[in-house]
């Protein structure tokens, strides 16, 4: 598809996922382009009242088809996110692609995982062969690790009681990306023309072990805070006391496996090739969010 036809799109973007950690962000970045853009939640009216957006939130549950279509109603391109910690989300975004091509989507943004173009098994490769396949135009960002996983959830519950990241990542190096940076690639992917058919890689410029982590989060919140490394039982045993489903805790083991085998070290060129800016760098995401990982207050 040519860049002239491109330009034609003027229908509404549906962002899925839109609030998650990408689709609030993305939602932002899009809120001065003009477009028309609706914003995916299972429950949309106490999604509204929650994300601050000028965006209108439509019904859409992954697990319930119904919902697609009334959904997807003039929509022309998609934010597609197909549920990057199920292994097998493949089987609910496969139905959501069909529909989408029913509908007439001209363009499809599909949030995947660095590295799923090497393993032919993964849930979020088949769907993105299966989008390949399906005639629209697509376009497939394939982000690491977020640095954001220190600012939310159980790794910011730790460092904040205990002072401690306590995880089996061993001593490899992992080149984190911004959540920013992901939705400054995604918006530029929805609405501007050059990136059908495009698959960017998105990481930071920097490959940080944890210990390098804990470092930076230390110098930027003024308070000391280490790495503990944990053996696989060591972090199931950790994960299963804090209440964690057994899939779950198998799933995120799984994904430490491939950080200790290198996996996640590589550092892509892809966000500033788009953005024409470089990566946000760990220690700027470190000094911008240091309070989180201050001392608590007695």
């Amino acid at each position: 598809m040519d860049r002239r036809r491109e330009k034609r799109m003027t229908g509404k973007i549906l962002i899925i996922g839109a609030t998650g950690a990408v689709g609030r962000e993305l939602l932002a970045r899009l809120e001065t382009s003009g477009e028309e853009v609706l914003a995916a939640s299972r429950h949309p009216a106490g999604a509204a009242s929650e994300v601050q957006t000028r965006a209108r939130f439509v019904a859409f549950d992954l697990e319930r088809p119904e919902t697609f279509a009334p959904a997807l109603d003039g929509v022309d391109r998609v934010f597609l996110i197909a549920r990057p910690g199920d292994e097998h989300a493949d089987r609910l975004a496969l139905p959501l692609i069909d529909e989408m091509k029913r509908r007439g989507v001209r363009h499809v943004v599909n949030l995947s995982a660095m590295g799923a173009e090497l393993r032919s098994g993964f849930a979020l490769r088949k769907v993105e062969l299966y989008l390949e396949d399906s005639g629209i135009g697509f376009t497939h960002l394939r982000p690491n690790w977020f640095m954001q996983v220190f600012s939310s959830g159980t790794l910011l519950g730790g460092l904040r009681a205990t002072g401690e990241i306590r995880i089996p990542a061993g001593h490899a190096k992992i080149s984190y990306i911004d959540v920013r940076d992901i939705a400054s690639v995604a918006a530029l992917a929805l609405t501007e023309p050059g990136h059908r058919g495009k698959a960017y890689t998105l990481t930071g410029d920097e490959a940080l072990d944890t210990t390098e982590v804990a470092q930076l989060l230390s110098h930027a919140a003024q308070r000391p805070l280490r790495y503990v490394p944990l053996s696989e039982d060591e972090a199931r045993s950790t994960l299963r006391a804090a209440g964690f489903p057994d899939e779950w805790v198998e799933r995120l083991i799984h994904f430490y496996r491939f950080v200790r085998e290198g996996f996640c070290a590589p550092s892509s060129p892809d966000v500033c090739t788009v953005l024409g800016r470089p990566a946000r760098t760990f220690a700027a995401f470190a000094r911008e969010h240091a309070s989180l990982w201050a001392a608590p207050s007695v």
